[in-house]
């Protein structure tokens, strides 16, 4: 086996070993030989070949020759709750064939933040940018796009730009699957914890619990709607919302819905340590249908969010744009409508 030399090893000085031309390397090497037809053998002699002298793909060379960084710039809200490991999974899947590396970032909801990471995104010369958005960031926006690069919005849209290019899930929809679910088990005080958030799903999702209450003849009182700031932690959100759902002397919802999974687990510790019985005293459902949910101390009842789907159409959006940049604006509202029954609507639920 041929020592490997103390420098990096290029396709040039591999393809001189093997006595065969430097583009058939790099086909081999691509994973395009197959499509190319390169011959088995051919392929098996530069694949051992890049093993025995630990040859590595100079990324940023090839890239410099192209013009082009390879990279996706990607802005999520958090990391929290699994739902940030679900869409970058999605958009891995797609990515991983094309030569492009997503760059992962998070905005925590702090507009400046945001504004920061997009900047950087742009400071890289990143290909395309996919990302939770923000209000108030319009300028920020179009000045990517004047640079020519491609933004996707996913989760939701900003409402000043009704040209922009968005996959998110159709959860105004399915939201109503929760809380039709909750009248029928005759639930009758059904209230709603959640953010107020002024972007167009986030505002459907509440007008659509809303409509659900009114078909029912149902009150739609006040005290039981705590919708908190997106300035505010989830943990402060959920404080908040015990203090305003559960005063003593007053009446308080006997179910919830909740906006998304992550607040809804944290309502539910919450509300059991206040000694309120899940779902005796008030049933309880969220959105999204996270890992944690299934888990058998949360067994929360939830509504399906097709996250890695999402990703996956943001991943194939960005590659369009990319391909076709002058074409009409995608936008995709993605359905599910799977309810998932569980503990804390239902006892002994499976979840079906």
């Amino acid at each position: 086996m041929a020592k490997p030399p103390s420098h990096p090893v290029t396709t040039v000085e591999l393809a001189a070993r093997l006595g065969i031309s430097p583009s058939t390397v790099s086909i081999v090497l691509r994973g395009q030989s197959e499509r190319r037809k390169i011959s088995a053998r051919t392929v098996e002699r530069v694949l051992q070949a890049a093993r025995e002298l630990n040859y590595v793909p100079n990324q940023w060379a090839r890239n410099l020759r192209r013009q082009k960084s390879g990279m996706i710039g990607v802005i999520l809200a958090s990391f929290r709750w699994d739902w940030a490991q679900e869409l970058t999974t999605g958009m891995a899947e797609v990515f991983e064939s094309t030569g492009y590396t997503p760059f992962v970032a998070v905005h925590a909801y702090q507009p400046e933040r945001a504004r920061r990471e997009l900047l950087s995104c742009l400071q890289r010369r990143d290909e395309a940018i996919i990302m939770v958005p923000l209000p108030g960031l319009d300028d920020a926006y179009e000045r990517a796009r004047a640079m020519g690069i491609p933004i996707v919005f996913v989760a939701d849209r900003p409402s000043t730009l009704a040209d922009a290019h968005f996959v998110a899930w159709d959860s105004p929809a399915d939201i109503k699957l929760a809380v039709e679910h909750l009248v029928q088990i005759g639930r009758r005080r059904i209230g709603f914890v959640g953010f107020d958030y002024p972007m167009p799903l986030n505002a459907a999702r509440y007008r659509a619990y809303r409509s659900v209450l009114q078909r029912a003849g149902l009150p739609i009182d006040p005290r039981w709607v705590a919708r908190g700031s997106m300035l505010l932690s989830p943990e402060e959100i959920i404080e908040k919302s015990i203090a305003q759902l559960f005063q003593p002397g007053q009446p308080h919802p006997d179910a919830i819905v909740v906006q998304h999974d992550g607040l809804a687990t944290l309502l539910l510790d919450a509300i059991r340590t206040h000694g309120i019985r899940v779902p005796d005293d008030v049933a309880l459902i969220g959105m999204g249908d996270y890992p944690i949910t299934r888990f058998a101390g949360v067994s929360l009842s939830t509504v399906k969010e097709p996250i890695a789907e999402i990703g996956r159409e943001a991943a194939k959006a960005a590659l369009d744009l990319l391909s076709h940049p002058t074409q009409p604006p995608i936008q995709r509202l993605l359905p599910c409508g799977e309810l998932k029954i569980r503990h804390t609507t239902v006892p002994g639920a499976s979840g079906a």
